[in-house]
């Protein structure tokens, strides 16, 4: 056994809240830790709270080595036995999760057999795990197909600001050092991410009423967090609560009533007539009784943290060349589509594509004799509609990063190195070429008219949307395939606002859009934007703007958006 000082203040003076004692003890309970893990489990356990600070922790406990035995060793068939119920909580879990971050890299520590991951994996999510129990890191593997790591998260040496959400849920009070871990995942944080922490609540009601016959009170809990002392907790490990929220558990009816014959055998009678009689065969019942705490948080801004939260992931994803495809939405570009191709550099490109929005001129005819794929639409749909066409073909043909350029020579090609680096780092979702940055547009001729209006437009939509871009009106972008799959481009306009929309698309999906500097290119035979369909233009994207503010606030939703 061994005496434990306080995980948070490090004082080793407490006063007892519970000793529990068992004079007969069952050997092969002592030997295994459940999930689902009853009352007739406990054994000399004593626990404390701390004098300074107020934590709550088992003072005596085994040694670590035969706490981390037990749970490498942990089989917990029950547990699947319940996978509807559990699945259904945690989809409430992601759901708001949701507010605070949309898709993304998310890891679950002590993931157990992987069903908020799999839940996470059907809405969009790249999952990860991190779980010691051999049974349960083979049930995800094998059954579920999960990426899951055997050991602890500190073992799988996961790189800084890796992921965009973590996940501790009923993890934190079975730590033997919780803030180490919280380090820990602090470290594999995106400066931007979310971590989201539950714990059941020593100080609730229900935990207060019931005292040491609390659910909460197990063997394998080693501490015991409030309100109070988790924010205080993760405080110390460098995060800042955003929100507290209640936790919904969904069990099935018969788990419920056997639970239920550990405390009353009459309420668990009674329970089970209901649940035999009443209830549907399949009845899930939905449980509240606030004695769980949940807690969002996000990494504070300290001097002591700033180097680390700047260094950059390294992704072994990104190792290996991505597939790139060139997209050229072309309307009547016959003249300087060659010079267009001839500049884009082919070693770094695996193949370029051409939709043809039923152009006037030989477009079709010269972009056939250069030897690229071709793609016609028998009527002209629309500058965004040939962008939808741009990359769905890019998609179906595998690409990994898609770079759109405008074939009328108005943008240089041989910035594309440029372009698509930091989607292959790891380090962006998007990136777009800026005539604004280092003085390009007016260098390149851009008319002084459409250089104040984009600065002014770009000025509005940066404080809408709370983003610091130099330009959101470039036609020289690089997409990665995640960026495309993860926002409904398909339910953009078919017309110039389309691409102001895709932006807005990332800003909700938390994606992450960096810029480039480039030159353009402005002379007589090249396509550009007249007055009318400027203004047009202009007022497309007050719209989109406006249609943002509805949508995030929970007005009116659209579906372009989800």
């Amino acid at each position: 056994m061994t005496k434990t000082k306080c995980n948070l203040c490090g004082s080793l003076y407490y006063r007892i809240v519970y000793d529990i004692r068992s004079k007969n003890p069952d050997t092969q309970v002592l030997n295994q830790y459940k999930i689902t893990e009853d009352k007739s489990d406990l054994h000399n356990l004593k626990i404390v709270r701390c004098l300074r600070c107020g934590l709550v922790y088992a003072s005596v406990h085994d040694n670590l080595k035969d706490i981390f035995s037990k749970y490498c060793s942990m089989e917990d068939p029950l547990y699947i036995s319940e996978e509807k119920g559990r699945r259904l909580a945690a989809k409430i879990l992601l759901n708001k999760m949701l507010k605070f971050r949309r898709k993304g890299r998310i890891l679950d520590v002590g993931c157990a057999a992987g069903f908020l991951l799999d839940e996470a994996k059907k809405l969009g999510w790249d999952v990860h795990g991190v779980e010691l129990s051999s049974w349960a890191v083979k049930y995800a593997k094998e059954k579920l197909g999960l990426n899951v790591f055997e050991g602890t998260l500190k073992d799988a040496s996961f790189a800084y600001n890796y992921f965009d959400a973590v996940v501790m849920t009923d993890v934190i009070e079975h730590l033997s050092d919780p803030r180490k871990v919280l380090e820990e995942a602090r470290r594999v944080l995106k400066p931007d991410g979310i971590l989201c922490v539950s714990t059941p609540d020593i100080e609730s009601l229900l935990s207060k009423t019931l005292r040491a016959k609390w659910w909460g009170i197990q063997q394998s809990h080693l501490f015991y967090f409030s309100r109070k002392t988790l924010n205080r907790m993760l405080d110390a490990a460098g995060f800042k609560v955003i929100k507290y929220s209640p936790y919904a558990r969904v069990f099935s009816s018969q788990y419920i009533s056997s639970r239920l014959s550990k405390y009353n055998s009459f309420a668990s009678g009674l329970f089970g007539f209901f649940a035999k009689y009443i209830f549907p065969k399949d009845f899930l019942l939905r449980i509240n009784f606030y004695d769980q705490v949940v807690a969002f948080a996000k990494k504070k801004r300290s001097l002591s943290f700033i180097q680390a939260d700047e260094k950059n992931p390294v992704d072994i994803n990104h190792n290996k060349k991505m597939r790139t495809i060139v997209v050229l939405p072309a309307y009547n570009a016959a003249k300087t589509l060659s010079m267009t191709i001839k500049d884009i550099p082919k070693d770094l490109v695996d193949d370029v594509i051409l939709v043809d929005d039923d152009s006037k001129d030989d477009t079709v005819k010269v972009a056939k004799h250069l030897g690229i794929k071709v793609f016609t639409h028998r009527k002209n749909m629309g500058y965004g509609a040939n962008q939808k066409t741009c990359y769905s073909k890019a998609l179906e043909m595998g690409a990994e990063i898609v770079v759109m350029v405008h074939p009328d020579y108005q943008y240089d090609p041989t910035i594309i190195p440029k372009l698509i680096e930091p989607i292959q780092t790891g380090e962006a979702d998007a990136v777009f070429g800026s005539r604004m940055m280092k003085g390009g547009a007016l260098e390149g001729g851009m008319p002084l008219w459409k250089h104040n209006v984009n600065i002014l437009l770009t000025a509005l939509e940066n404080v809408v949307l709370g983003t610091y871009l130099t330009e959101y009106h470039s036609g020289f972008r690089a997409y990665s395939a995640k960026y495309l799959r993860q926002i409904n481009f398909m339910h953009n306009s078919d017309n110039f606002v389309f691409d102001n929309e895709m932006i807005v698309q990332g800003v909700l999906n938390y994606l992450k859009i960096e810029e480039v500097p480039i030159k353009t290119r402005y002379f007589d035979e090249a396509s550009s934007i007249k007055l009318l369909p400027s203004i047009i233009y202009g007022l497309g994207i007050l719209k989109t703007l406006l249609k943002y503010i509805l949508h995030k606030h929970n007005i009116i939703r659209f579906k372009q958006f989800e």
